[in-house]
């Protein structure tokens, strides 16, 4: 596909130069119009917010350019030539480009006697009834274990392992995804994630099948296979997703969250975003410059997707690089807020200096008031400080089903660098004699 974008490419230059000779006024204008089109459309595929807008926008003025100039009936052919050649070369360029989601490479591994999974019937508005998790992990050969209010499910766990399970999992929220690893990894066994929670971030990175929670299940059988990844440690408290300090968790931590998360966050925000609020955290990590009253810092379990990473954002392209992801927001003053809030709807690498992001194995947070107050993958947490987050690398197991849909993978950016790409791909795959 890179071969032919690039040939497509020269071709539609080559009737461009031929047009331009012929028709010259007339295929000016075209070309205009042509690349005001794919110039709009690439910026409402491969962008959000305002940059989307704009690019809706540009595609207008673009039809309208054209519109207009097929008034012209000497020049219908070239026109017609140079919308097929840019559409084809487009849709070539990004096939080509596009990049196929990482899996995890599988290692060998038995098919479970005897699992034994929580689930929580509240948990997603009540998946586990909606999709028989119960019935079909049965099925599957199972023990089946309900959280009621009250079932202290660390204790449950515990006595599963001693009672002979080889094989842990959860249906419900990453919390209890979260508490479900740490067990799992003090034994040395293998986890199953079913999402059946609200969001399921963890069970979405992994590549599984958000939508119907039981194909998770399909993993305790020989359609399962078993992958490693990284688990993230806050002190004693493991965590699948990230660590967040600051703005966020000083919102979780207000008890009227969990039941009006929308209207307590909308309350909060101009207080915790306040230039003036300080968060009394300093953050030191080996190989960066101490950093004193950020607003926020978020630490996750592997890094997130990037501006110019084409996963989407707000997803982890991978869960095994054995690397934490820190994200740290210390603005000065409004100015400051307002150039990193533009840069991020944008959707662009952020160069503001009031946002600094980096990996590593650890980073230390103390607290002048004795008590780190964090969000843990969502459930609010006080720990002493200072706080020491550290990743463990590749030692949560994790058994999924093979035929699972994969994380997802975002449309690539076309720009400058375009050509070079595709050359590389070229070149590359004619280096491996592919």
């Amino acid at each position: 596909m890179a071969s032919a974008a690039l040939a497509a490419m020269a071709t539609t230059v080559f009737v461009t130069v031929l047009g331009l000779v012929l028709h010259p006024f007339v295929i000016l204008v075209t070309s205009a119009a042509l690349a005001l089109v794919v110039s709009g459309l690439v910026l409402v595929v491969t962008t959000r917010g305002i940059r989307r807008l704009l690019g809706g926008v540009i595609v207008v003025g673009g039809i309208v350019a054209w519109i207009w100039i097929l008034v012209d009936g000497d020049a219908i052919n070239f026109a017609v030539a140079l919308a097929l050649g840019a559409a084809i070369s487009t849709l070539l360029a990004l096939l080509a480009l596009r990049p196929l989601p990482y899996r995890p490479p599988a290692r060998p591994a038995s098919t479970p006697r005897k699992p034994f999974i929580l689930m929580n019937p509240r948990s997603g508005g009540g998946k586990v009834e909606k999709f028989q998790l119960d019935t079909k992990a049965k099925e599957a050969g199972a023990e089946v274990r309900y959280l009621e209010e009250g079932t202290d499910a660390e204790a449950a766990l515990r006595q599963a392992v001693e009672e002979g399970a080889d094989l842990l999992g959860a249906a419900g929220g990453d919390g209890t995804q979260a508490l479900v690893a740490q067990i799992a990894v003090e034994h040395d066994l293998p986890i199953v994630c079913i999402p059946a929670g609200t969001k399921n971030h963890f069970a979405l990175d992994l590549g599984l099948d958000r939508k119907d929670p039981s194909l998770a299940l399909e993993a305790l059988g020989d359609e399962g296979e078993e992958i490693l990844i990284d688990l993230g440690w806050a002190e004693g408290s493991p965590f699948v997703n990230n660590v967040s300090l600051g703005a966020y968790a000083e919102i979780i931590a207000r008890p009227e969250y969990r039941d009006a998360k929308f209207t307590t966050v909308m309350a909060m925000l101009p207080e915790v975003t306040e230039p003036s609020a300080r968060s009394g955290f300093t953050v030191e990590a080996e190989g960066q410059p101490r950093i004193d009253d950020p607003q926020l810092v978020q630490v996750a379990n592997n890094p997130y997707a990037g501006p110019d990473d084409p996963t989407p954002a707000g997803t982890r392209p991978r869960l095994d690089t054995g690397r934490l992801g820190v994200d740290v927001v210390a603005y000065k003053n409004k100015g400051e807020l307002g150039d990193l809030v533009t840069e991020a709807l944008a959707g662009t690498t952020i160069r503001s200096k009031a946002y600094q992001s980096w990996t590593g194995q650890r980073i230390r947070i103390s607290s002048r008031t004795g008590v780190v107050r964090a969000g843990v993958d969502g459930e609010a947490v006080e720990f002493p400080s200072p706080l020491e987050i550290s990743i463990a690398p590749a030692t949560l197991r994790i058994r999924v089903p093979r035929n699972r849909p994969g994380p997802k993978v975002g449309w690539p950016r076309l720009d400058g660098r375009m050509v070079r790409r595709l050359w590389r791909v070229v070149a590359g795959a004619s280096g491996d004699g592919s």
